[in-house]
């Protein structure tokens, strides 16, 4: 195929330009970012943004190997659908973000910026951000963003092979020898951990979902003209449970996802944070302290990578010589007791 595309973003280049410094060599411009890699604790400078954030057929599913496996496990697939296999567009999920997730869906955001630009601060209050028309649009591109990263794809993995084995533990510690249980492991093959990521990616009733929850709450834009950027990371959309749930329509719950390194758009749940419905759909001045805040739910709740114009990361090297399980990407996100 002439358009196979090697290279594919998790987090999207568009969206990674907003927080990045613009050079130009040889007559061209080139977005860069300074990331700090939480694993090795290292910072690296001035990389290209079209090879952060993104892997080598990260969305494709190998259906040639799904059969084969399929064929190993003396399960029956008919022939018209082995047949179909070489119809199908191997980069559906690939091609879609870039001609339509990435584009036409980021354009609402994309205004936001524009927008902010263009106001003068003391109409900060007396003006809507976003016109009604456009909020669905940015609540599925969210959802999607919510879906697509390697953080909800390690999730997946852990679902289907760290959960079982707390199961098999927590029924029948007590029955079978400690040891054994310990033993008691399930590995996912990669061909399948592409194709349950497909099928999240794809379920639109999910996504639906998601964006009903996302429009529900109170939206409002964080501008931030303190001397600290907003940073953002390999997994953008973050979540804060003020009440120590941290579903996104949990009672309490904050969402942040970082615009630009000026700007962020924050969403509360509305009856916890009923008070701040006068600030719905406004641009509203925040202090360091919630830009800190911020970046700090980033440091947490990314996969791996920390994205910022700014070079001092300080703040997240602090966060994690206090917090060293954070360094380890398979860490796990579900709790059993």
């Amino acid at each position: 195929m002439s358009n196979l595309v090697k290279n594919q973003h998790y987090v999207p280049q568009r969206y990674l330009k907003y927080f990045a410094n613009n050079i130009i060599k040889k007559g061209k411009t080139i977005a860069r970012l300074n990331i700090f890699d939480k694993e090795k604790a290292q910072i690296r400078y001035n990389q290209n943004v079209e090879s952060i954030a993104s892997e080598r057929f990260f969305y494709d599913v190998n259906f040639e190997t799904l059969i084969k496996e399929a064929e190993e496990e003396e399960i029956d697939i008919e022939q018209e659908y082995i047949d179909l296999v070489n119809h199908v567009d191997k980069q559906t999920i690939e091609h879609t973000f870039a001609t339509k997730v990435e584009t036409t869906m980021f354009n609402p955001i994309a205004e936001i910026v524009t927008s902010y630009i263009m106001l003068k601060k003391e109409a900060y209050l007396y003006t809507s951000v976003i016109h009604e028309s456009k909020k669905p649009t940015i609540a599925y591109y969210l959802s999607l963003q919510l879906i697509r990263t390697k953080e909800f794809r390690e999730k997946l993995i852990q679902i289907h092979e760290k959960v079982p084995s707390l199961l098999i533990r927590k029924n029948l510690s007590g029955e079978i020898e400690e040891e054994l249980l310990n033993n008691v492991k399930f590995k996912l093959k990669k061909s399948r951990i592409n194709m349950y990521h497909n099928q999240a990616l794809l379920d639109t009733e999910r996504i639906q979902e998601y964006s009903m929850c996302f429009l529900n709450h109170i939206w409002f834009i964080a501008v931030n003209e303190t001397p600290i950027s907003f940073c953002t990371s390999d997994n953008p959309l973050v979540l804060y449970g003020h009440l120590g749930e941290n579903g996104i329509k949990s009672k309490g719950v904050e969402i942040v996802f970082p615009i630009s390194s000026k700007l962020a758009l924050i969403m509360r749940e509305l009856e916890y944070f009923n008070n701040d419905i006068y600030l719905n759909n406004k641009f509203v001045d925040v202090d360091e302290s919630f830009v800190l805040y911020c970046n700090s739910l980033q440091v947490h709740q990314s996969y791996r990578c920390i994205f910022s114009n700014n070079k001092d990361f300080v703040f997240a090297k602090k966060i994690i010589e206090e917090n060293p399980k954070l360094k380890n990407t398979k860490r796990d996100r579900f709790l059993i007791c």
